[in-house]
């Protein structure tokens, strides 16, 4: 991964607003993609522009534009796929598509703003769009304290729901502190041991949590996932389609004949949602949480550590003042 002195900067289409970019989030996929795991999905011909999460202000807007004008302080989610290469967000400006933007939230720094809407779409629309989540109910929330886990776990509480999540030994504090009822530590507790009756269940970790996670869930009770079987390395269509149905295809069978669902999460960029996750903001029910924010010399840096999965909330990229 190299950093690029010159970059021409890009044209805005009718529907596009051009952001001069302050600070990045830093997400899973962001490595993923550089590393090719998802080359039998997306095959890019380098060189690309890494990064989906941003927060800056609008520089240009489209002559169809009609949400945000030069000047406005923004957030939002970008799919950098064009055709056959990757324009995403680590860079000093960027064209985020109209929708795919929301005002940002003005007690908000920049680093705070980009930190949030790739992780906290997943949760809401994980939480709420797929697992149709209500005041009362109980969920529990895998690696509640990862970048996904930690707005799940505040949006769950917003809505009303009793939460159980799991965390490791350091972490329980911070679960508690976040407004978690039952913390868990995975490392020496068994959740089947304690749970039971459970509507939903969001994983954030993978397979490997897929069997005791059913077996906490009432009948009609949902587990969704964030993350599906795939190959580490570099595959072809062949072996990373049959390494996913080999995964989720079986396990959702054995959910299907025990009265449960097995549903996966994918997400699109949605700035109206960003709009509503901004009420929950200001009204101080879901507040950023950054384990660092990285300069942009460092964000190889930032990849590795992402990558070990370790980190507490987000990781974030500095572009510039």
């Amino acid at each position: 991964m190299e950093i690029a002195d010159e970059v021409l900067i890009p044209r805005v289409g009718p529907h596009g607003v051009l952001v001069r970019i302050r600070a990045a989030g830093i997400n899973p996929l962001d490595w993923k993609l550089r590393k090719g795991m998802m080359q039998a999905m997306w095959k890019l011909r380098f060189p690309v522009i890494w990064g989906a999460d941003c927060s800056g202000e609008v520089a240009e807007v489209g002559s169809a534009v009609t949400l945000f004008k030069p000047g406005d302080q923004v957030y939002g989610f970008k799919n950098g796929r064009v055709a056959e290469t990757f324009r995403g967000t680590y860079a000093e400006y960027a064209v985020v598509p109209e929708n795919a933007l929301a005002h940002k939230p003005s007690q908000l720094s920049h680093e705070e703003a980009a930190s949030i809407p790739v992780a906290a779409l997943t949760a809401w629309h994980a939480l709420l769009s797929q697992g149709q989540l209500k005041s009362g109910e109980r969920v529990l929330i895998h690696a509640a304290a990862g970048g996904v886990g930690v707005f799940a776990v505040q949006i769950a509480k917003a809505v009303g729901a009793y939460v159980a999540a799991t965390a490791g030994p350091h972490n329980q504090e911070f679960l508690r502190e976040l407004g978690v009822d039952l913390a868990i530590d995975y490392t020496r507790e068994k959740i089947e041991d304690k749970l039971s009756g459970y509507d939903l269940v969001l994983d954030g970790v993978g397979k490997s949590v897929w069997p005791s996670s059913l077996r906490v869930l009432k009948r009609g009770g949902k587990l969704v996932t964030l993350t599906v079987p795939i190959p580490h390395k570099p595959a072809g269509k062949v072996r990373f389609f049959s390494t996913v149905l080999g995964g989720v295809a079986p396990a959702s069978v054995r959910a299907l004949l025990a009265g449960k669902r097995l549903l996966v999460t994918r997400i699109t960029p949605r700035g109206g949602e960003l709009e509503k996750i901004n009420v929950l903001i200001e009204a101080g029910k879901v507040r950023p949480v950054i384990e660092k924010v990285f300069p942009m010399e460092e964000i190889a840096e930032a990849h590795r550590l992402s990558e070990a999965g370790h980190a507490r909330g987000k990781l974030v990229v500095k572009i510039s003042d």
